[in-house]
């Protein structure tokens, strides 16, 4: 597998980062102003389910030099699904927590997220109702709705649900997928549920998976089945004791300003 760390940051102008669903750019704001910091120069995706458009949007915002590809959570499906669409112009694709699809095992009894997983499964009528739900308590209460999502944190993911500036950012984060841009959400949502596993083996750039051994929200046996399923079968590099958000903080933390 090619090393990613060979690769210097100022020839990497354009990172682009693909946040979780539900999420915001608030994901790279919501560990403190150290870690912000260090994410600053990332360009967030926008995103719609559409990854044809996307790719295209985002080949027309940076027309040149190497991108660099991170996604987070759901923000993984998206950038496998985009890479391939951005060809070489892709240096490296690094997968933080990755969801991958649901048909490369029996993950769905094992993540916190399951409930909203298998209304889109039901159909648009089951999934637009919960959805309808979720988005009213948002904006009522959407502090509340963040603090109801980290209640079963596990792992280091504790730390975060009694952090002030984490909930505040994940209610953020709420707010726009489920208020701000619920078309584009649910979109998503919808395509993640399908079965995409054919389009793994045409992501031919260098991977790095980022994974911690706690979390509940993609667990472990996902990433390993994720790597297992790509072409240049990357290593997954598992961290004890994080689950899925302090995942993401430890991956900000070491690796924004790489």
């Amino acid at each position: 597998m090619p090393e990613m760390n060979a690769i210097a940051a100022s020839d990497l102008a354009q990172v682009i980062y693909f946040h979780g669903l539900p999420g915001s750019a608030a994901e790279l704001h919501g560990f403190g102003p150290e870690i912000a910091a260090r994410a600053a120069g990332f360009h967030v995706a926008v995103r719609g389910g559409d990854f044809a458009r996307l790719a295209a949007g985002i080949a027309a915002r940076f027309p040149d030099g190497p991108l660099r590809l991170v996604g987070f959570s759901l923000g993984a499906a998206a950038v496998l699904r985009t890479a391939p669409l951005l060809g070489e112009r892709v240096a490296g694709i690094d997968l933080v927590s990755p969801a991958a699809p649901l048909q490369l095992g029996d993950f769905l009894g094992h993540m916190a997220g399951a409930p909203v997983f298998r209304a889109a499964l039901a159909g648009r009528g089951a999934f637009a109702a919960l959805t309808f739900v979720q988005a009213q308590i948002t904006r009522v209460a959407p502090a509340r709705m963040a603090a109801a999502l980290m209640a079963k944190a596990r792992g280091e993911d504790r730390a975060l649900a009694a952090d002030p500036g984490f909930i505040a950012a994940l209610a953020q984060s709420l707010r726009h997928s489920l208020i701000d841009s619920r078309p584009a959400y649910t979109a998503e949502i919808r395509a993640y549920v399908g079965d995409w596993r054919a389009e793994l083996p045409r992501v031919d750039q260098p991977v790095r998976i980022w994974q911690g051994s706690e979390d509940d929200w993609t667990p472990p046996a996902m990433a390993e089945a994720l790597a297992a399923a790509l072409p240049d079968r990357p290593q997954v590099t598992v961290f004890d004791g994080l689950s899925h958000f302090s995942t993401l903080r430890h991956y900000l933390a070491m690796e924004a300003a790489a």
